[in-house]
């Protein structure tokens, strides 16, 4: 049997080329350490806030390489597609439990913020399937703004480091030894009225400052989130009444 040439490169890259072994692909492998960089930051999150934070920002690390080495090796999966999303959700899930608990007052916005984050993205997955695609990351959606997302990896990624980093930056002003290092405010905005009574401060401690940086890209991640939803469920819908169409017209015949 004749060997192509392309089979002869495959075999030539062994570990680091497609092999029957997937579950050790090397973007599997580092979506395994994600997981576990995840868990300990979780696992600490309550007693050491460094140490998780220094924890969940290497698994977040993780998350743009698994992808990279995916595209670089050839070793795209749907194991590794689905464990990627499934950490996503997770670990943005349990940020922001995280932070409830140690800012009880903003307990229900992070609720409703992880509501939103699984609704938009299981309905896109489920969407995305039953129309054959093999990634929620679709590039078909009949929504602009969705398309233009996932289409632009650097406004994705942008969109989404902003959302991580304000909900860390939060979590670390819950913690006395990160609301030092404070920066001046210009003089026009000290003491300007706040909403519920409150004023600002002549100056923010550095990870406030870093939150509202951050707040932009939340914002349009947020939205984007929302057209998700809406556009699934569309979708979902126009898929049960095409496959209805489809019976009836079979009956018919």
């Amino acid at each position: 049997m004749v060997r192509t040439r392309q089979q002869e490169a495959r075999e030539a890259a062994g570990f680091f080329g497609r092999h029957p072994n997937v579950y050790v692909y090397v973007p599997n492998l580092i979506g395994y350490a994600r997981v576990a960089a995840a868990l300990y930051a979780f696992a600490v999150a309550l007693q050491h806030p460094t140490a998780a934070v220094l924890a969940y920002a290497a698994s977040f690390v993780c998350d743009e390489l698994d992808g990279r080495f995916a595209r670089k090796l050839n070793q795209c999966s749907t194991l590794g597609s689905v464990l990627d999303m499934v950490t996503d959700r997770l670990a943005t899930t349990c940020l922001l439990a995280v932070l409830a608990v140690r800012w009880p007052a903003c307990h229900l916005p992070a609720l409703l913020l992880i509501w939103l984050d699984i609704f938009s993205h299981w309905f896109q997955m489920y969407s995305t399937l039953a129309m054959g695609a093999t990634t929620h990351k679709d590039t078909a959606s009949r929504s602009w703004v969705v398309r233009a997302y996932y289409r632009h990896r650097l406004f994705m990624g942008f969109c989404c480091i902003c959302c991580e980093v304000l909900y860390l930056a939060l979590y670390c002003l819950t913690w006395p030894q990160f609301q030092g290092g404070a920066l001046a405010l210009p003089a026009a905005l000290a003491g300007l009225p706040l909403p519920s009574g409150l004023t600002l401060p002549a100056a923010l401690p550095v990870a406030a400052v870093i939150a509202l940086a951050a707040v932009p890209g939340f914002l349009v991640k947020q939205a984007v989130n929302v057209v998700q939803l809406r556009t699934a469920a569309a979708q979902l819908v126009a898929y049960d009444q095409a496959r209805e169409s489809g019976k009836k017209g079979r009956a018919a015949l």
